[in-house]
């Protein structure tokens, strides 16, 4: 991210002696992202994110639910399908007791034709089983399509509730995304003031930054001024989380290209709809502190995140490593690329990691 640290001492330096030449002048008022619209954007976020849970919740409820609703009316088909025949059954069942019951002499008939007692009294068992036996098939048929007919009212009642349940929560998701793109636009306005007020400014910040002197960084120029303005209102946060998706996926897919960093897209894309960071932020950075992945600070580390004890940090994936990356831009830093947080991010060279981290979200 910064300068090694010989290449620090030489420049601190350097600038004494720049300092001792020229006369001092008074300090520029900085206009970061104030700390009011930073609580609204967090506020925002952390609205979308429940919303969306809701949002998630009810249509994995009502995807559940539908299951449930095709397999009782696949169920009433069957049965619907099996009455017709089981009716008809019955009924030839009851026309060949009819003829035997009207012949002339049906009794007769059954003794005469029987070859013993045994034989004749199992014919008449018989004869009334089936007719007991037609009579509750049908009877049954009918119990279990009154039952399922009764469950698909309770079942398309329950659906009426959930389908109002993901209505709320879509109306909340909208609000919320509403709010957040309000407060996005409002820190976009500040962060223009501020690169404005700073346009003079060519002294680095105090501080090491967070890589702590990452080698690999590209953002070693000093003496700059911080010049290059992100593209304003590239970013629609009212839009749901799979068309942001579906819409910064490709983008950073097409940005990343041929790096170890290829096919991360969707991933960056939907850790910055989460935590409400610019998509284009992540992947900038990743490009000036590691190449985009191809000289890391240590495993999975593209953007030269030092360890709090010392060292350089490692995660055990680039998933673990860009979703941790993107949420520490939005506790950290804010919702996108500001003076103050180059400042803050690369205090000694801040104007030159500032210019190169916007101009590369602008080929995003």
């Amino acid at each position: 991210m910064v300068a090694s640290r010989p290449a620090r001492a030489l420049t601190c330096a350097a600038l004494a002696v720049a300092f001792a030449a020229t006369p001092v002048l008074s300090p520029v008022s900085a206009y970061a992202v104030s700390a009011e619209t930073q609580s609204q954007l967090s506020s925002a976020t952390e609205q979308v994110e429940a919303s969306a849970k809701a949002y998630d919740d009810a249509v994995a409820k009502l995807n559940e639910l539908q299951a449930k609703i095709d397999e009782n009316t696949a169920n009433i088909a069957d049965i619907e399908a099996q009455l017709p025949e089981a009716q008809q059954r019955a009924s030839e069942a009851l026309k060949e007791l009819y003829k035997f019951q009207k012949g002339s002499n049906p009794l007769a008939g059954l003794v005469l034709n029987s070859e013993s007692l045994s034989d004749f009294i199992t014919t008449c068992v018989y004869m009334n089983q089936i007719q007991s036996s037609s009579n509750e098939a049908i009877e049954n048929l009918n119990t279990m399509q009154q039952d399922l007919e009764q469950q698909k009212v309770e079942l398309d009642q329950a659906k009426a509730q959930l389908e109002q349940e993901k209505q709320n929560a879509a109306d909340a998701l909208a609000q919320a995304q509403e709010l957040r793109s309000q407060a996005q636009a409002k820190a976009e306005a500040e962060a223009a003031a501020e690169l404005a007020a700073l346009a003079e400014d060519t002294a680095p910040a105090e501080g090491e930054g967070v890589s702590g002197g990452n080698p690999n960084s590209t953002a070693t120029t000093t003496g700059e001024t911080a010049n290059v303005t992100v593209g304003a209102g590239g970013v629609d946060w009212n839009i749901s989380r799979d068309d942001f998706v579906a819409t910064w996926g490709p983008r950073i897919d097409a940005y990343l290209a041929g790096s170890p960093l290829a096919g991360y897209g969707n991933t960056f894309a939907s850790a910055a709809w989460q935590y409400g960071v610019d998509p284009r932020w992540s992947p900038a950075i990743a490009c000036i502190e590691s190449t985009k992945g191809a000289h890391c600070a240590n495993s999975f580390n593209a953007w030269g995140m030092s360890a709090s004890g010392g060292g350089w940090r490692a995660f055990g994936s680039w998933e673990e490593a860009i979703n941790e990356h993107v949420s520490y831009l939005q506790r950290v830093y804010g919702s996108t690329l500001t003076p103050a947080a180059a400042q803050k991010y690369c205090p000694p060279t801040w104007q030159d990691w500032y210019n190169k981290v916007a101009s590369q979200m602008n080929l995003i």
